[in-house]
Parts: C-alpha cells; structure tokens; sequence
C-alpha cells in the first residue's frame, strides 16, 4: 500500500490542523523514509513535539494509533526498489572512521539518489508542466535569495538565451521587488526557496499571484509557504550528510525546463542562440587563444 493517499489527505487538511499537529504533519509529508525506520518517540524527538501529538495525528487520519500509521510508511519502502535514504549518523561515522575520501564519496552517492529521485513520474510531469507555462506566458520573472540566487540566475540566463523574456529580480540597491510592479496574467514567476523560506521570496510569490501571474515553485516541500500558491510545483530533495542543504537537484530542475523550452520552441530557439553567440562575439566575451592564431601544424 503507498503512502500517496495520506500525503494527500495531509495536505488537505493541512491548515485547519492545530500548529504542532502541522509540524507534525510536514514531518510526515517531508520524511516518509524516516516514518518507517524510526520508532514514534525519536520521531517526536526530531520533529520537536510530545509522542502524543504524533498519536492524535494518526487518529484524526482515521487509524487507532501511530503504530498503524507506520506500518503503512514501512509496506510503501519495502515495495520501493531504489530507496536511496542513507543514514546521516553513519555517513558521518564512517567519516570518523575511513576519512575524507570515503565521506566526500558518500556525499556524491547521496547526490546521486537524489537525481535519481528526480526521474518519478510526478517530477518528470511537473518539470513538463513549467516548460508548458514559460512558452505560454509573455514574460518570466526568476527569483530566489541566498543559496537559491544562483538556480533563479541560472533560469534566467538559460531562458534568455533561447530567446525569452526572462527579468531576474534580485536584491541590488534593495529594489529588487520593483521589478513586479506590472506583473500580470500574462506573465510567469519562477521562484525558488528552500526551508528556512526566504521572507522576499513568499512576498513575491504572494504579490505575483495576486496580480494574476502564473507561479512555477521549486522548493522542498509540498506544504512550502510557496508550493501552496503555485500553478506548477516541482519538489527538490536538499539532505545532505553534513551541514549544508545541497542546491544541485534545483539546478538541474533549471536546466531540464530550459532544455525543454528550447525543444518546445524548436526553430525560434536555435536562431535566438545564434544570436546570443554573435552578440557575445562582437563583445568578446570568451577568452581566445591568440597564439595559436595563424600557426600551421
């Protein structure tokens, strides 16, 4: 049995939940592998709450207790042939134990699962389902603040080098929101935020909805401050073993829209290209061996 049909109750009754049972519930909806492999109270422990909010969650989803609950998360991972979840307390052990080159190997592994992950049907359609609103919408507006800037700059770079009419709203003289002053219907916004969620970029998402625009989101949960607004939602996993979230399946999240884009824009794009590439040209842009120049092998 999957564990898509509570995911999907979760979200419905999301936000008439009193404010731990949402805590609880985002545990639930963000960390279905952990669901089956750790005990109720470590869960309770980790997700900051009293075991007995995790109990009341359970039964208002209709089961006895939080034991039944579980063992719908446990039938999902034992049907799942490619769980890629790795435990971050024995990556960091096995650091400990064999060193820097075992743990960085363990770090692009965890990557790796992570890509992998990125190939379900409900990534590949939601990926599909932006393409679809960029070619549709006049304009693209891209944000995303700190560790998101550089998957919003990327989409907008790409974008406008095939030819759309991409406008980056960054944070430079703290104008950046300025650039939404005449967002419309026709027009898209791509933004990108990741737990803790940016204040300027749900202020935005809030702002562009509100002015008719259509939303593409690219963030980490389902229950995000963004993904809750958002015409198309694509759901990036950002776990890493040490510290830092990892920001790699959100560029790669980038980089699949814009590749389909072109594919969609078919002749339109290849000549905006050529474009680009003479424009560069005349600007220099790239660096040029000149000593080779005029040499004969």
């Amino acid at each position: 049995m999957s564990d898509a049909p509570i995911a999907e109750r979760l979200l419905a009754i999301f936000d008439d939940l009193p404010a731990q049972h949402r805590v609880a519930a985002r545990w639930l909806l963000d960390h279905p592998d952990d669901v089956a492999l750790l005990s109720m109270r470590e869960q309770a422990k980790r997700v900051g709450v009293p075991p007995a909010t995790m109990t009341r969650l359970a039964q208002r989803l209709g089961y006895e207790g939080f034991d039944e609950l579980k063992e719908v998360y446990v039938a999902s991972l034992r049907g799942r042939s490619d769980h890629f979840a790795g435990r971050t307390e024995k990556l960091l052990q096995r650091r400990a134990l064999d060193g820097d080159a075992a743990f960085t190997s363990d770090l692009l592994a965890g990557l790796a699962g992570h890509l992998k992950l990125l190939s379900s049907l409900d990534t590949l359609t939601a990926v599909a389902k932006a393409a679809d609103i960029v070619v549709e919408r006049d304009r693209l507006f891209c944000i995303g603040a700190r560790s998101s800037f550089s998957s919003a700059h990327l989409g907008a770079y790409l974008l406008s080098l095939i030819g759309e009419r991409t406008i980056l709203v960054d944070g430079a003289g703290a104008i950046g929101l300025d650039t939404l002053r005449d967002i419309g219907p026709g027009d898209a916004l791509l933004a990108l935020t990741i737990a803790p969620y940016t204040r300027v970029t749900v202020e935005a998402v809030t702002f562009a909805r509100e002015r008719g625009a259509s939303i593409i989101a690219i963030t980490d949960s389902t229950v995000s401050p963004i993904a809750r607004q958002a015409t198309a939602t694509i759901i990036v996993p950002t776990s890493t073993p040490s510290f830092l979230q990892t920001v790699v399946p959100a560029l790669i999240v980038v980089e699949c829209i814009a590749a389909l884009v072109a594919a969609r824009r078919g002749k339109k794009a290849v000549s905006a290209i050529a474009a680009a590439e003479a424009h560069l040209e005349r600007f220099g842009s790239y660096y040029t061996d000149k000593s080779s120049k005029g040499q004969t092998s």
